[in-house]
This record gives structure tokens, C-alpha cells and sequence, in this order.
């Protein structure tokens, strides 16, 4: 009885030593592990080449800015191919040397990995950037430019994961203009778009413009500013009391080919003034433009036309 109880505990403490062995790999994972550097790049350089955003940003020491993450989130094509090529670690900080294909490239990845609270982290080296400007007609247009799905400031620095993405004028729609990119890690690239205007800029810019001439023909104390209206009702009247317009035509609205100004012409307009008669008593008197007309300056802002009436 007492042998095999011996035996027993003995049975027992061998027991508890090899839990405990196994308790110390879990907590510190084995080589190329998932708590490694090297299980961490792998599963990094995994959601990169998946275009799965919120794992990339899950596994980084610090949240992606905006525009790089909606960049990403629309770009054209991801990487493909990734492999971890080497590790090393050092105390809390670790290299990993990778490489993956991008745009039908072989790139170098080398990225920097820190021990945090939450497990190993990227911290640097898989950032690339890129910087856009459109030109229309031979002049710089717009101070923005599309990335993915990230509406960029235009000759800016943008930080982009490593991928392929088109790079497009904007306003869309209204410019036309694109240029596809690859973009590795360290990559600073540099794109010019030769951009042109849409076969749909000059009908979407009379549709803001009818707005503005719709507004311009509301009734009013006295004819109105910046609209290209001139009333000659002190001829007939000495005050006005009230003004009243009716569009027979709208002026047809026409881009310049850098689509910095724009002309409308053509329009037909009745005017109809109330007010005191030179004669005497209240008067109203009509008057009719046949080449009504106004003109301004245009600027893309953003992703939108903006008109501006002189």
C-alpha cells in the first residue's frame, strides 16, 4: 500500500511538471507562432492581401489615418504572394523581412514589430505614399484627387498601404482623367492626371445654373444682383414698389476648355415692374430681354463644380 502510494505522487508530480512546460509555451508561443513576430507578419501581411482593413488596423501599434484606410478600402487590387522571408527579435522590438507581389512586382517588405499589451505590433516600414495633381487644358484644376475611395487634398502627401490603386480626377463625373498605380512600401509616387471634361460637365453645371436663375426670377423689391438683369423701369416709374419675372428661356450654358469661366447666353426673359408712374397714380409696365445672358468663373472644390455669377 505504501508503494503504491508513492508511486502515485510520483505519477502526480510528474503530471504538474509537464503542465507547467506547457502553460510556459502557450504564454510564450513557439517559433513562427501566432504571439511570434513572425506568426504576427504573417497574419499582417494575410489581411493585406485580403483588403481586410479592420485586421490590418487590429494589428498595428497605431490606428491608420483616415485617408489612408479609405484609400485602401477602394483600392484595385491588393497584394498577393506575401512570404515571410526572416525574424528576428530583440527584447520588445523585432524585424521581419517579407516579400510579396504588387502589380505584378516582387517588392520587399520589411517591417518593424513591437511587443505591447495586446501581442507583437507593426509599427513601421510597410507605409508607401503617393502624390496627385490634376491638369486640365494645361493648367492645374481642383484641390482634390481621388484614391480609392478616399477623396484626397490634390499635391499632397497621402500615405497609402502597400497595393494597386487608381488615382482619378476629381469632381467625378464632371472630370474624366485616371491613372492606375502600384504602390510598395517606401514608394513615393508621384502622378500627374491630364485630365478632361466629362460629356455630361456642361449639362450638370446648367442644372446648378437653372437653380441660381430660378432664384434670380423670384419676385422682388428691385431687380436683383449678379444675375444678369438689366430693367429700365425709371423710365416709366419713379420708385419701384415690386418686381416680377417670367423665364421664357434660360440661357444655355457653355464650359471654357480649361473650365475656369463658363457663358450662358441666349435666354428670354419678362420682366413686369410695379411701382409710382411718371405720369402719375401707380403704373406696372413690362419689359422683355431677348439675350439674356450671364457669366462667371468656375472651380472644382472638393468633388463638386462650384459656379460663381460676376
Amino acid at each position: 500500500m505504501k508503494r503504491r502510494t508513492a508511486i502515485g505522487l510520483a505519477i502526480a508530480a510528474a503530471v504538474a511538471i509537464v503542465t507547467a512546460v506547457t502553460i510556459a509555451l502557450v504564454a510564450w508561443g513557439p517559433a513562427g507562432g501566432p504571439d511570434s513576430p513572425e506568426g504576427t507578419a504573417r497574419a499582417y501581411l494575410d489581411a493585406l492581401a485580403a483588403g481586410d482593413g479592420e485586421a490590418v488596423d487590429a494589428l498595428r501599434a497605431e490606428p491608420l489615418d483616415a485617408l489612408t484606410a479609405e484609400a485602401f478600402a477602394g483600392a484595385s487590387a491588393y497584394l498577393t504572394d506575401p512570404r515571410v522571408a526572416r525574424a528576428s527579435a530583440q527584447g520588445e522590438s523585432a524585424a521581419v523581412q517579407a516579400e510579396a507581389e504588387i502589380a505584378g512586382e516582387r517588392v520587399d517588405l520589411r517591417l518593424t514589430l513591437e511587443s505591447t499589451d495586446e501581442g507583437w505590433r507593426v509599427v513601421d516600414g510597410d507605409l508607401g505614399s503617393v502624390r496627385a495633381t490634376t491638369v486640365l487644358a494645361g493648367t492645374p484644376v481642383g484641390d482634390a484627387v481621388w484614391i480609392g475611395d478616399a477623396l484626397a487634398p490634390s499635391a499632397s502627401k497621402v500615405a497609402l498601404l502597400p497595393a494597386e490603386y487608381e488615382v482619378a480626377a476629381a469632381p467625378r463625373g464632371i472630370l474624366t482623367g485616371s491613372e492606375t498605380i502600384g504602390v510598395g512600401p517606401g514608394a513615393a509616387v508621384t502622378v500627374e492626371l491630364d485630365a478632361a471634361l466629362s460629356p455630361d460637365a456642361a449639362s450638370i453645371a446648367q442644372t446648378q445654373l437653372d437653380v441660381y436663375l430660378d432664384a434670380c426670377a423670384e419676385p422682388a423689391p428691385e431687380v436683383p444682383d449678379h444675375c444678369g438683369l438689366r430693367v429700365p423701369w425709371a423710365a416709366d416709374l419713379t420708385s419701384l414698389e415690386r418686381i416680377a419675372f417670367r423665364i421664357d428661356e434660360r440661357p444655355v450654358l457653355a464650359l471654357s476648355a480649361d473650365a475656369s469661366t463658363f457663358d450662358a447666353t441666349g435666354g428670354v426673359i419678362v420682366a413686369t415692374a410695379t411701382g409710382a408712374a411718371r405720369a402719375g397714380g401707380d403704373g406696372t409696365f413690362t419689359y422683355r430681354a431677348d439675350d439674356w445672358a450671364v457669366r462667371g468663373s468656375v472651380e472644382f472644390t472638393g468633388d463638386e463644380m462650384v459656379l460663381s455669377v460676376r
